[in-house]
C-alpha cells in the first residue's frame, strides 16, 4: 500500500551501493507505488473487519510486470536517450497469468495456503479466481455483476473455508461500482 516506500527505497539504495554522482538520484514517482494496496485496505480488508496484520496477502505471480503508468514513466525517463534503458516485462493477459501461475507457481501457492490455513479466501479478479479454483478443485467462477461477492464454500487442504471472488483494483468501472455496493453492505464472514 506504499506506507513504507521510502524505507524500502533507502534499503535498496544501501544494498546496491549506488553512487549519486555516478548513478544519479532515485525517488519514487508520486502515485505509482501503493494505490492497489491502499484500495485493498480500504475496499476489502476494512469491510471484512480485517487489517494487514491479520491477513496473508500473495500474488499469483512473484515477478513485477509493468503497468501502463510505469511504462509511460520509463519511456519518459529512460527512453529519451539521456540514461541507460530500462526494460520490464509488460503485464500479461488474464490467460497468461493463469497459465504462468499454474505452471510455475502451483507448488508455492499450495504451500502458502497450507502455511496460512485460511478460513476466508478473497481473490481479486478473474485471473486469481481461475487460479484459486484450480488449486482447490472447484468449478471456475467468472465475476458477474448479478452474483458479485457471493460466498463459495470450499475445502482448502481439507479444512472448510469461505471463498469470496471479488474485483481487482483495476477492474472496469461497472465492477468498481458493484464492489462499492458490496463493501457498503458487507457483514464480516463467520470465522
Amino acid at each position: 500500500n506504499g506506507e513504507d516506500e521510502s524505507d524500502r527505497l533507502a534499503a535498496w539504495i544501501s544494498s546496491t551501493r549506488l553512487d549519486p554522482d555516478r548513478d544519479g538520484t532515485f525517488r519514487i514517482p508520486s502515485g505509482l507505488n501503493g494505490p492497489s494496496g491502499a484500495w485493498v485496505d480500504r475496499n476489502v480488508l476494512t469491510p471484512l473487519g480485517q487489517s494487514r496484520a491479520t491477513t496473508w496477502i500473495t500474488d499469483c505471480l512473484d515477478t513485477y510486470r509493468m503497468s501502463t503508468g510505469v511504462e509511460a514513466r520509463i519511456a519518459d525517463t529512460y527512453d529519451n536517450g539521456t540514461r541507460p534503458g530500462a526494460r520490464l516485462l509488460p503485464h500479461p493477459s488474464e490467460s497468461a497469468v493463469v497459465a504462468e501461475a499454474l505452471n510455475e507457481h502451483h507448488s508455492r501457492l499450495l504451500d502458502e495456503l497450507d502455511l496460512c490455513r485460511p478460513t476466508v479466501v478473497v481473490t481479486l479478479g478473474n485471473a486469481a479466481a481461475r487460479v484459486f479454483s484450480e488449486l482447490v478443485g472447484v468449478p471456475q467462477r467468472k465475476l458477474t455483476v448479478a452474483g458479485y461477492g457471493q460466498r463459495v464454500e470450499v475445502a482448502v487442504n481439507g479444512s472448510a473455508a469461505i471463498w469470496l471472488p471479488l474485483a481487482h483494483p483495476a477492474a472496469p468501472p461497472r465492477y468498481q461500482m458493484t464492489h462499492e455496493l458490496w463493501a457498503a453492505t458487507r457483514q464480516r464472514p463467520a470465522q
